[in-house]
């Protein structure tokens, strides 16, 4: 059935070409499905023409979520996408905590979904898995989101895709300082200032924030502070030096699920990413080399039921990440770019309980190496693309990454894509030297990813959509098996995803734009925090000084456990934010969430809150 579907999306695509209206001129392009240019090739091009699937997320976008966390604007904005909460703000870490990040099925918190910041791979070293809190709404000028998988370019951990956040910059000269500050239900308030610079030489952007919540359950409280300052420098037309240091301090409490309380339970996190860039931008030629650093620090009270003790030690860990990568693009002949890079990674941790007797990673220390080369080809309407990359590991030795992929622009308002890409993920250091299942034997995971992508554009571009078609099979999934008596983590899993993404916008008129997208995932093995079906619509009306935003996502068939009774979600949430613009520089807004009052959860035993009302002023001098 699905073969058969494959072979008809062509020609409905080209029927449905046969109706488009002329081009957008480029200088009219607003930021939609069509004009975004993306960078998940190292090498800035148009969406139409990379062949992979990817979604972007505007300042914009981010913005009116009003949220101190990236990942609810991900969420709604990108089909295929979930993140679990369990509460009013904030995610936590260790046993309880959210901020499951899923794409295609492809969960973030066992590593098989990589998130980076400015190209730089960001996750706890120790467990491999993404760290929600420390991706935060102020310090994002766009996000960029491959689906399927993206190691050739990236690496390990991108077996299904890899969000990019690309960090802020002033594209303006002078000054400019924003102010948010926000309160509401729960005892929640939130608050960031953002001071941005530019002499066209030098530049630099500063944000520090709070927030906090005394959230809608006992013992459900959360807290974070952040900071982030990042420069920049134009030694010349062609050569740029640049800086960014990110630091995120959380605390947050794990109240246990409704059936079984907890206490005690806390998590007290400190992340610090780090980086210093030098870039070159030629007519035939860029790159630049980058060195990064990446470093956390978790504490951890596992807390206790009723009737249970206290903890009599907390486990503690820090991990660690640094490394370097290099690349060069090179277009020496009409249309063609070829790009070459080598990636560096040194990685490890410590964690412990009672450091006398309770030591689980003893200052683990690994590496790995890689090489890659990409090259696309533009033959008028086609755009060819192919990789390779070969990676090296300190333990399990080489393995190679090859992609491959085709775009055709059937018309002047169509576009159609097909891939096929290798992924891959590295046994993290729990998997490989921790607790009792531990086996530093293990090898990588494998995934391959097969796409369909169809664009479209209407109405001088201001009505877009695309459709895509997905497939992915992954072999060698770490999983703990019994042989001979022991139960140890092995390379004995398999699975089979597929499944079906839609995304549309449409700017009505100066004042009103629509956007929606929905998805279908079918898996062949049921994985929880991967709904079956989630769709998200919204319009934004903007006439003079006021502006509404509505907002509707719905989740169908969201699975909670697994097995013969299995548990699962289905809810809609509404939100709604209105905002008026006083002066050019002071605004007020207001916002509500789950205005149906839903009772749901995105994890077992833990209930989201009911209608969550918050308010505040924007300064922007």
């Amino acid at each position: 059935m699905m073969k058969r579907f494959l072979l008809t999306l062509p020609v409905l695509a080209a029927a449905w070409a046969a109706q488009a209206a002329p081009a957008l001129p480029d200088n009219e392009i607003t930021d939609t499905l069509r004009s975004a240019v993306v960078t998940g090739t190292r090498v800035a091009m148009e969406r139409d023409r990379i062949p992979a699937p990817v979604a972007v997320v505007g300042r914009e976008t981010i913005a009116l979520s009003d949220e101190s966390s990236l990942m609810p604007s991900l969420m709604e904005q990108v089909p295929g996408l979930f993140v679990t909460s369990r509460g009013v703000t904030g995610y936590g870490v260790s046993a309880g905590a959210a901020g499951g990040i899923s794409l295609r099925g492809f969960s973030a918190g066992s590593g098989r979904t990589l998130v980076l910041i400015d190209g730089h791979p960001q996750f706890q070293s120790i467990y491999g898995h993404a760290v929600a809190d420390e991706y935060l709404a102020d310090l994002a000028e766009r996000v960029e989101v491959t689906r399927g998988a993206a190691s050739v370019l990236y690496g390990s951990n991108a077996m299904g895709g890899a969000i990019n956040i690309i960090t802020r910059r002033p594209d303006f000269l002078g000054n400019k300082v924003s102010i948010k500050l926000m309160g509401g239900s729960y005892g929640t308030l939130r608050g960031s200032a953002t001071e941005q610079y530019s002499n066209g030489r030098f530049s630099l952007t500063a944000n520090v924030a709070h927030d906090r919540t005394d959230g809608h359950r006992d013992n459900s409280a959360f807290h974070s502070t952040s900071g982030m300052l990042k420069a920049a420098y134009d030694l010349s037309s062609a050569w740029r030096l640049s800086g960014d240091v990110n630091l995120v301090k959380a605390y947050s409490q794990n109240p246990g699920s409704v059936s079984q309380p907890m206490f005690e339970g806390t998590a007290d996190i400190l992340r610090l990413m780090s980086w210093i860039s030098l870039e070159n931008h030629y007519e035939r030629t860029s790159g630049g080399i980058n060195f990064y650093f990446n470093w956390g620090r978790h504490d951890i009270n596992d807390g206790y039921a009723a009737g249970g003790k206290p903890q009599p030690y907390l486990f503690h860990s820090t991990d660690y990440q640094g490394g370097f990568n290099i690349f060069q693009a090179f277009r020496p002949w009409t249309g063609g770019t070829l790009t070459g890079g080598i990636d560096l990674k040194l990685y490890g941790g410590n964690a412990f309980r009672n450091p006398q007797t309770e030591i689980y990673a003893d200052h683990k220390h690994l590496h790995e190496e890689a090489v890659y080369l990409l090259a696309q080809q533009q033959l008028g309407a086609f755009t060819l693309d192919a990789g390779i990359r070969m990676e090296h590991h300190s333990l399990y030795g080489v393995e190679w990454i090859p992609q491959a992929g085709v775009s055709w622009l059937v018309g002047p308002n169509t576009a159609l894509k097909l891939s096929a890409s290798k992924g891959f993920r590295t046994p993290n250091l729990r998997e490989l030297y921790m607790y009792a299942v531990a086996n530093a034997e293990l090898k990588p995971e494998r995934a391959w990813s097969y796409d369909f992508t169809v664009s479209q554009h209407w109405l001088d571009g201001r009505l877009n959509a695309e459709l895509s078609v997905f497939y992915t099979k992954g072999t060698n999934i770490i999983e703990v098996n019994v042989v001979d008596g022991k139960r140890a983590n092995r390379n004995v899993g398999a699975f089979e995803n597929s499944g079906v993404e839609v995304s549309a916008d449409w700017q009505a008129t100066r004042q009103l734009k629509f956007n929606a997208n929905y998805s279908f995932l079918h898996m062949g093995k049921i994985y929880t925090g991967a709904p079956v079906h989630k769709f998200y619509v919204s319009g934004t009306w903007t006439p003079g000084r006021f502006s509404a935003n509505l907002g509707l996502m719905g989740v169908n068939d969201l699975y909670l456990s697994t097995g013969e009774n299995a548990v699962k979600s289905n809810y809609v949430d509404l939100k709604l934010r209105l905002a008026y613009r006083i002066t050019d520089w002071i605004s007020i807004f207001a916002r509500g969430e789950n205005l149906l009052n839903a009772k749901y959860e995105t994890m077992l035993g833990f209930p989201e809150p009911g209608i969550t009302v918050l308010g505040g002023v924007s300064i922007n001098l």
